[in-house]
């Protein structure tokens, strides 16, 4: 696939097949989004794979996610939509992996948003990538907003900060393309 066939066709998956990937293939597709630009080649990332009965456990901690979201989702959607992002969490769609990214927490301001930056660059990269091996995902920003229960989880809370979660997985659907939203180019010559 090329990339820009790959960036243009990827979508937000949001239910998976059962079937386990293997680790092989999540590696590999690992080892490629970690080849993503950092301040100062910094690398200051990990990836974790939660899968089995961790997977379900930490599927429990993410619900949690969604209660924190509430008011944010009556403002925005359709009591119908509402249902549907409180179903989508029950199980994430029935993925079989969840992959979170980390960096190093750092005191100084800009150097952690330098940081969140160089994940972010990691995380858009496994997207791409999973999409182009065949695998969907759903990059989440709900988990955010109880970040010291996922890191807590992971036992990771005192020197990493969460950038991300996605469930990874066999897509079992084909979402639309969605429209691009306005004109977001601004020229200044």
């Amino acid at each position: 696939m090329e990339l820009v066939e790959a960036i243009k066709t990827r979508r937000s998956i949001r239910q998976f097949k059962p079937d386990p990937v293997p680790e092989e293939l999540i590696k590999e597709v690992i080892e490629t989004a970690l080849w993503a630009p950092s301040g100062m080649n910094t690398q200051p990332w990990k990836v974790i794979v939660v899968s089995g009965e961790k997977r379900n456990e930490f599927n429990a901690t993410i619900q949690k996610a969604v209660n924190h979201i509430n008011e944010r989702l009556k403002r925005l959607f359709p009591e119908k939509m509402q249902k549907r992002i409180h179903g989508y969490f029950k199980d994430l769609g029935g993925a079989p992996h969840i992959i979170v990214v980390v960096v190093a927490k750092n005191d100084n301001i800009k150097q952690q948003e330098t940081e969140i930056q160089a994940g972010s660059a990691l995380m858009q990269n496994l997207c791409l990538v999973a999409h182009d091996k065949g695998l969907g995902t759903c990059w989440m920003s709900a988990p955010l907003w109880i970040e010291d229960e996922v890191m807590d989880f992971l036992g990771m809370k005192n020197e990493w900060k969460l950038v991300a979660v996605t469930p990874l997985g066999y897509p079992d659907q084909n979402p639309p393309v969605p429209p691009r939203k306005g004109d977001p180019i601004i020229w200044i010559k």
